[in-house]
């Protein structure tokens, strides 16, 4: 495997997604040591090569020998198929191209909303993209929606109800509903924003429930392990909305929602 050099890839320094992938491209060889470097502190020999609007929606990639510079998908594409050439003749079909794009643009506008940060200098927050965003919220409420259906059966039959994706599709879009509602004077234009963290925050509950799905344990277990990820969740909800500076009651009225739920489930059943 060949390591790239005399290249800067430009990452965002309060993205810890960007470190992340950065710091393993690094460590893997694809790259030198010292490749990455933070967008908000880059050499100004550096920054005058680059349109660095651009760079907050896709990352830049520039060759510091010729002064080159490729974006987003094209800078993945030069560090992958110098590492693998094999990869070569893939990267350039159309369909996965295409493909390739979409998704990145994806995870790109939503990667603030993924794993927030404060900013801590020049600001590199992408644009916002709100097809992508509602595609992610959207994308969200429905896998959460099928998760916790399933893995609600037994806690259902233990209390006596009947299951229903249907009554669990409600229930998560309303909270979408409920909250933009509620909150609409004190989100403001944040409103998307913070929508996109509360998904996460169901994201990674969900995410949560799945390893017990590999154990055939007592519907009281199941209830205890859901009620402490609820626990880990609302901690979460609590960081993240810090993070967005809105304060402590967007938390308040997501828990008031849960319980008024939970309340109206007692009360028909």
């Amino acid at each position: 495997m060949k390591t790239l050099q005399n290249y800067k890839l430009l990452i965002d320094a309060d993205c810890p997604m960007c470190r992340l992938y950065g710091n393993a491209f690094e460590a893997q060889g694809l790259i030198e040591k010292g490749t990455c470097s933070p967008y908000q502190t880059i050499d100004l020999s550096i920054a005058n090569l680059v349109d660095m609007n651009r760079a907050k929606n896709e990352i830049a990639f520039v060759n510091t020998q010729n002064n080159e510079v490729v974006y987003g998908l094209d800078a993945f594409k030069v560090i992958l198929t110098n590492a693998y050439p094999i990869l070569k003749p893939f990267s350039n079909l159309k369909a996965l191209d295409w493909i390739g794009r979409k998704l990145y643009r994806f995870v790109s506008t939503n990667r603030k909303v993924i794993v927030p940060a404060k900013v801590s200098g020049n600001d590199c927050t992408p644009t916002l993209n709100v097809k992508y965003r509602l595609v992610y919220i959207l994308f969200v409420a429905l896998f959460s929606t099928i998760i916790i259906y399933k893995y609600s059966v037994s806690i259902n039959q233990m209390m006596g109800w009947t299951s229903s994706i249907y009554r669990e599709l409600i229930m998560c879009f309303g909270q979408i509903i409920w909250q933009s509602l509620f909150l609409h004077k004190i989100l403001k234009n944040k409103r998307l924003d913070y929508l996109g963290n509360m998904m996460t925050v169901s994201l990674i509950g969900t995410l949560l429930l799945l390893p017990m799905f590999f154990f055939n344990t007592n519907p009281i277990v199941h209830l205890g392990y859901f009620m402490m990820v609820v626990g880990i969740m609302l901690l979460e909800h609590l960081r993240r909305c810090k993070i967005l500076e809105i304060g402590i009651i967007p938390s308040i009225s997501w828990v008031c929602y849960r319980v008024m739920v939970l309340g109206v489930i007692f009360y028909l059943n």
